[in-house]
């Protein structure tokens, strides 16, 4: 009742022998609550000044991107970690390759967006930046892809802009530093079509023909050579036969490569090799050369799912053409019956006769 609670409200104290509860201390209270609270906004400010030293994450302009490109990168700030200077310069590297990619302009402004682009790589990068190069080669190449928003219009100051541009990626492509090499010789493929590009076979077929090359460097030329020669090119053919008769195990990159090349060029005689590339039962079975995870110590280790799929879809793109009848079945059933969703759009698409948007780079 109301009136018992009033009561027991003004009852006596309680006896002393009970142990009165003390406030929490000034130490406990900095325990619980303060030194966290100091660590919080320490990690905050750590991460906002990171934020601001780096520069923002948002894909920068074509014109912000060139414009930042010119000035020198910011090195290292410790044995392994990038420092904010050297990751803008990959950040807006890698942005004007993908703005290029979708790049809708006039000839001229092409041309005026390709020697901005040969000044950066030869004035203001390095060897030591090779993936801000990578992207920068890439992006060169892009410029003058035919495939694209306004790509077969011409001027004469494009066409001496052209010239230019291509004399950049040979010296690139012949420069004895590896990365450079393989970036500007995959630049090439983007130049499909144009008869320029024809100038660079003898520099590429005499690198697949060297057996004391990179094998890097090898499986770029034998990549690029399908998509950018043509069935007449008797020169390009019998270099790429030439490297599928390879019979060194750690080369077996390279003969997939050449194969499909040779697929992308008309040569039925490639078929066995391109079902093989088209199975997954076979393609489990395969052994491959990693010299990425220990460049000093290679090891052979099974395919990845994820690598499956790329050589799936790379040989479905480059056999799509291909006039042979069990080719052509294939391409059908794993449109059908491939577990990969990706690898069933892929197939869709180039039975279909659109072509699939994969990137340069998975070309590998």
């Amino acid at each position: 009742m109301p009136s018992d609670v009033k009561r027991e409200q003004t009852a006596a104290p309680a006896p002393q022998d009970h142990p009165q509860i003390e406030p929490p201390s000034f130490k406990l209270l900095g325990q619980l609550f303060i030194i966290p609270l100091i660590i919080v906004c320490a990690a905050v400010g750590i991460m906002f000044l990171i934020g601001v030293f780096a520069g923002s994450e948002q894909t920068p302009s074509l014109e912000q991107a060139l414009s930042r490109l010119h000035n020198p990168g910011g090195g290292r700030t410790a044995d392994v970690l990038v420092g904010p200077g050297s990751k803008q310069r990959y950040i807006d590297a890698k942005a004007v390759a993908d703005h290029l990619m979708r790049l809708g302009a006039s000839p001229d402004e092409r041309a005026k967006v390709s020697d901005q682009l040969i000044d950066v790589l030869d004035h203001s990068t390095t060897d030591e930046e090779g993936d801000v190069r990578h992207f920068l080669l890439l992006a060169l190449g892009r410029a003058w892809q035919l495939d694209s928003p306004h790509g077969r219009e011409d001027s004469p100051a494009a066409s001496e802009a052209r010239q230019r541009a291509l004399a950049t990626l040979t010296k690139y492509a012949t420069s004895n530093q590896i990365s450079n090499e393989k970036a500007a010789i995959l630049a090439l493929a983007y130049w499909a079509g144009r008869a320029e590009v024809k100038k660079t076979f003898p520099m590429l077929i005499a690198k697949l023909r060297d057996e004391s090359q990179d094998l890097d460097v090898r499986l770029a030329v034998a990549t690029v050579l399908g998509p950018i020669a043509s069935p007449t090119d008797q020169n390009v053919i019998d270099a790429l036969h030439s490297a599928m008769r390879d019979t060194n195990a750690a080369d077996l990159e390279l003969v997939w490569a050449s194969a499909l090349s040779l697929a992308e060029l008309g040569q039925k005689d490639v078929a066995d090799t391109i079902l093989v590339l088209l199975d997954r039962n076979e393609l489990s079975k395969k052994q491959v050369l990693d010299r990425e995870t220990d460049p000093k110590n290679p090891v052979y280790r099974p395919l990845s799912e994820q690598e499956q799929q790329r050589i799936l879809i790379n040989t479905m793109i480059g056999a799509a053409k291909l006039d042979v009848p069990s080719v052509q079945e294939k391409l059908k059933w794993l449109k059908d019956n491939d577990p990969s969703p990706r690898v069933r759009e892929a197939a869709r698409e180039v039975l279909d006769k659109e072509k699939p948007q994969i990137n340069a780079d998975e070309r590998r």
